[in-house]
């Protein structure tokens, strides 16, 4: 149990924005997503990233976490206003 807490930290940190920097919204948007997903899509999404994959490469297993974590962006993209990630997308580039 203790390997899954410090991978999950890991996870965390690797997603944190640097101390003192300004926040950054799609960043923060993908930090909620990750809250969403269960712990075997978290450890998946783990290996998958740390095998420096190519996407053609995933499994089945891999392909359904990065679905999960899609789904759960889109979720919380629309549970904060926005119609859409591409709406939300451009917001964050500045467009809105």
């Amino acid at each position: 149990m203790a390997t899954l807490r410090k991978r999950i930290e890991w996870l965390e940190r690797s997603l944190a924005p640097a101390p003192g920097s300004a926040s950054d919204p799609y960043e923060d948007m993908k930090s909620l997503a990750l809250k969403r997903l269960s712990t075997e899509d978290l450890l998946v999404l783990i290996d998958a990233t740390g095998q420096g994959k190519q996407e053609c490469e995933w499994t089945e297993r891999e392909l359904a976490a990065v679905k999960a974590l899609s789904c759960a962006f889109e979720q919380e993209v629309q549970r904060a206003g926005y119609g859409s990630v591409k709406e939300f997308q451009a917001f964050c580039r500045g467009g809105h």
